[in-house]
């Protein structure tokens, strides 16, 4: 998480830095999201060993940065795409699976808060920083940071747990109907994760503003996921949260359309992470809950193939709606707008009524 934060915070700073258009690094998610949907779906299906999918995943990663240190060509940024969609399928998928595996049943609530706690908590002081070393010593340097940490990651996958596993969910495919909920999960948390540090561009045009504003996100975060998941672990009843939490976050995306100087947007940008990281613990649990008959390995890999297929989904509407009015606005109120379907069709799937006793 810390050479996440030196390395990745200001990467598509970098990349606009480099003359690389909105639209470029859009498709640029988009090809990240498209290898990792297609690699869970049709990679090889042998057993894999945790620690060894950890440490590939680790190295993709890197190979991911390292990549695109110095721009030569424009198809760095396609590899590196290519790079981080394979990095989600071993170290993200294999990370979910390990954290859930060796946690309480009866504690998932506040096992998915300190999940997403853990980042934030890392970002306030590592984000900003990035941001600082950029700019007074240079972007090589805060690369050069970032990758230094992976290396220790790596160094230190010799001390996880070891355990086999494999990632084939076709057959709980052909089981479960298509997952709405988590696909408009994808749709929605893609507004969060990536547009809005695209669309930031707009805004910012410092690095060490950049960091701040990345900072400054994490510390509205920080606490939220925290609190929720210990009250619905508490309370044994996370239908409401549920409901109450995911209406708010995508609500909260409407606002941002209409916003035209940097301190509206880092106003409006801050109250949906907030909204969004009072209710990721929900989401998170829901795929769990949702598909427990088969297991958090199988739960968290069933998550992964929605979540790609929605992030996927909503960089390409973003794109297409960009490429065909050359307006960001329009592309903004659009994806928002689809967003607030989430409840919606949660609603309308049985969450919390039908498959899964309250």
């Amino acid at each position: 998480m810390i050479a996440g934060s030196l390395s990745v915070t200001l990467l598509v700073f970098w990349l606009f830095q480099n003359n690389f258009k909105f639209s470029e690094l859009v498709i640029y998610y988009l090809i990240m999201f498209f290898i990792s949907m297609i690699s869970i779906l049709y990679l090889p299906k042998n057993k894999i060993s945790s620690r060894k999918a950890i440490f590939w995943g680790i190295v993709f990663n890197l190979s991911s940065i390292f990549v695109v240190i110095k721009i030569f060509h424009p198809i760095q940024l396609y590899l590196s795409a290519i790079l981080g969609g394979l990095n989600i399928v071993y170290f993200w998928i294999t990370y979910n699976i390990m954290y859930f595996k060796y946690s309480s049943e009866n504690k998932r609530g506040l096992n998915s808060g300190i999940y997403f706690f853990i980042t934030p908590l890392i970002g306030i002081i590592f984000q900003p920083l990035a941001g600082i070393v950029a700019q007074k010593f240079g972007f090589n340097i805060m690369f050069s940071l970032g990758l230094s940490m992976y290396l220790i990651s790596l160094f230190l996958t010799r001390y996880l747990p070891d355990f086999e596993y494999d990632l084939d969910v076709r057959k709980e495919l052909k089981k479960f109907k298509f997952n709405w909920t988590i696909f408009f999960q994808g749709i929605s948390s893609r507004v969060n994760y990536s547009i809005i540090g695209i669309f930031t561009l707009f805004f910012i045009k410092t690095p060490v503003s950049f960091g701040n504003f990345f900072g400054y996100l994490a510390i509205v975060a920080a606490f939220a996921s925290l609190i929720n998941g210990y009250i619905s672990d508490k309370i044994r009843n996370r239908k409401y949260f549920f409901y109450l939490f995911t209406t708010l976050s995508v609500i909260s995306f409407i606002p941002l359309a209409f916003v035209d100087n940097p301190y509206h947007w880092g106003l409006v940008a801050g109250i949906i992470n907030l909204c969004f990281y009072l209710a990721s613990p929900f989401a998170l649990t829901f795929s769990l809950d949702y598909y427990k008959e088969v297991g958090s390995e199988k739960a968290m890999i069933l998550r992964e193939v929605f979540l790609n297929l929605g992030y996927f989904f909503c960089l390409l509407i973003v794109f297409l709606v960009n490429s065909i009015t050359s307006s960001t606005k329009i592309s903004l109120i659009i994806i928002s707008l689809i967003s607030c379907f989430l409840p919606v069709v949660s609603y309308l799937q049985g969450v919390y009524r039908d498959k899964i006793n309250s």
